[in-house]
């Protein structure tokens, strides 16, 4: 495939359109070589043209439409101009097509020679393609094209409905070894054979063992398809670093749909509108920030999540590959309100990431009880670890609702960053005035149970408190939906709910799964949320809230005075 850049390039040299000629830098004999940098010059040139020639219509149309009469020299010019911009399109098309194959091509050489991931490429070729298609349709001028082409296609590989799930392949190919060599019409003489000796116990052990090896040899076939992706996404540029458990390790829980991350200027790593990065990945002496935890020495890894989860917010170390998240946003504002406070930091440099992680690839979050659970089973575990880790998994009291992400995490266009000062202007301190006292903002976890103790007792909802809740969500959380935004925030309450929004049976069924999402105002949250989504199923001309900016169907839910 890259063979062809070169004469794409070539077909658009010297383009005449308007007044320039499409001018491409030469490529010398050490740029020869690298493809990228061609199809990045040919594009940028490609799309100068473009802008010219959208220029130079958007003239040329008024004024021919002010015209009566063209001069024979006009109606040449333009029938001229018509025709480059023809060839300008005609160009675009063979070399948007290129680059679905200039990408593909990229994947495709990541697998090596003869393994059944090149294999398997090569029956979702068409596949592949069309993912390539439809990102590069969408893209911006700064989207990392192969790494979300990349989060696509894995994405696409671990759904059972997904294009490139390993059953359709598999099957496919299960289907056609049962028609060969015999004919599928009637039974063979072998089929006959089997039947007559399965009444031996000793075949019949021998059968089984053959199925089984067969089975498993499948599951281990399509682990390593799905690994594929998991290692193309980490060897990409900026592609993210997966918890990704081997066969019978680890079972990480569901992530919820937002979770959130406070920092400024003097946090650890890097934090900011673009990236949330750990220690390891920054640090110029270490190049292990792209090795998944679950995948390093066991005792190695039991000592990182350790330090991570031990370590003071004034100090880390450079080996330290992971970053914390949490689920509730009552415990990351009065982390935020302690930062401004500790350090005497202006509101407006203390900020709030709200990571909206259905559009992320799957393992890019862990519980951290999950890992704490699969390490606490480490051989040799010393007194100290051991204590803490059964600490963090037997007090829900502590129990903050906190993810894990590793190395560098690139969360633009999946994100709200929003600052204390931003929150405040909102209206925060009229919503919940708690957070303005002077010697609370002293106080971080403590001041947590605190809150919530306080707000465990039954409440009711004030219209003031909608709207105020639904202008921070407007504000602050543009990333979101605004009345999922003010729920959130709502949800710091136990609050009365109107007697149509009482909690269903089903939802009380996930009372385990809902204990996994951490705090009780997260489970609060997700629980009304779930049973909106339910009734709205029911019920299509109201309370369809999960896809709506209508704020005032949240009056539907709490009992207002």
């Amino acid at each position: 495939m890259a063979e062809d850049i070169p004469s794409l390039v070539d077909s658009i040299k010297g383009l005449r359109l308007a007044h320039g000629t499409t001018v491409l830098p030469c490529a010398d004999s050490d740029r020869a070589s690298s493809h990228q940098i061609i199809l990045v010059d040919a594009l940028r040139a490609l799309i100068q043209s473009a802008e010219a020639t959208n220029t130079h219509a958007r003239e040329v149309l008024p004024l021919a439409k002010a015209s009566p009469t063209l001069s024979s020299q006009d109606i040449a010019q333009l029938s001229s101009l018509r025709t480059r911009a023809n060839a300008l399109a005609s160009i675009t098309k063979t070399f948007s097509d290129a680059c679905e194959r200039f990408f593909v091509a990229s994947i495709t050489s990541l697998a090596v020679q003869e393994t059944l991931a090149r294999k398997m490429l090569s029956h979702f070729d068409d596949k592949v393609k069309s993912i390539a298609r439809d990102v590069l349709n969408s893209a911006g001028d700064d989207t990392n094209v192969l790494r979300e082409i990349l989060e696509m296609c894995y994405s696409q590989s671990l759904h059972t409905s997904g294009t490139l799930h390993s059953d359709n392949y598999f099957i496919p190919l299960g289907e056609a070894s049962l028609e060969w060599p015999y004919d599928p019409d009637f039974e063979s003489e072998q089929y006959y054979e089997h039947e007559d000796r399965a009444a031996d116990d000793g075949y019949a052990a021998a059968f089984r063992l053959r199925c089984e090896r067969k089975s498993e040899s499948e599951r281990k076939q399509r682990e390593e398809w799905i690994r594929f992706w998991v290692s193309a996404l980490g060897n990409c540029p900026d592609g993210p670093t997966l918890f990704y458990p081997a066969a019978g390790q680890c079972r990480l829980a569901d992530v919820p749909r937002y979770l959130f991350r406070a920092f400024d200027d003097a946090s650890l790593g890097r934090s900011n509108k673009n990236v949330v990065a750990s220690m390891e990945s920054i640090s110029t002496e270490s190049l292990g920030s792209k090795r998944d935890l679950l995948s390093r020495p066991r005792e190695r890894a039991t000592r990182m999540l350790h330090k991570h989860l031990t370590n003071s917010c004034f100090g880390g170390e450079d080996t330290d590959n992971l970053m914390s998240w949490s689920s509730s946003l009552l415990f990351v504002l009065q982390y935020a309100i302690w930062r401004r406070r500790h350090f005497n930091s202006d509101p407006s440099d203390v900020k709030i990431c709200m990571v909206d992680t259905r559009k992320f690839p799957h393992g890019q979050f862990a519980r951290d009880k999950s890992l704490l659970r699969e390490y606490s089973k480490a051989p040799k575990l010393d007194e100290e670890i051991k204590g803490f880790f059964d600490f963090r998994l037997g007090k829900p009291d502590y129990d903050n609702g906190e993810y894990i992400s590793q190395g560098i995490l690139h969360h633009t266009g999946r994100s709200s960053v929003v600052s204390l000062a931003q929150l405040t202007g909102a209206g925060l301190h009229d919503l919940y005035p708690e957070f303005a006292n002077l010697e609370a903002m002293k106080l971080w976890t403590n001041r947590v149970k605190e809150l919530r103790s306080i707000w465990s007792s039954e409440h009711t909802t004030t219209q003031s408190e909608i709207r105020i809740a639904s202008e921070i969500g407007r504000v602050c959380f543009h990333g979101g939906n605004v009345p999922e935004g003010a729920l959130l925030l709502l949800s710091f309450k136990n609050r009365k709910l109107r007697a149509t929004t009482t909690t269903t049976a089903e939802v009380q069924d996930h009372r385990t799964e809902l204990d996994e999402l951490g705090p009780t105002e997260v489970q609060r949250y997700v629980k009304i949320a779930r049973t909106m989504k339910l009734k709205a199923q029911g019920d299509s001309g109201a309370l369809g809230w999960l896809a709506s900016n209508d704020t005032s169907l949240l009056e539907m839910v709490f009992e207002c005075t």
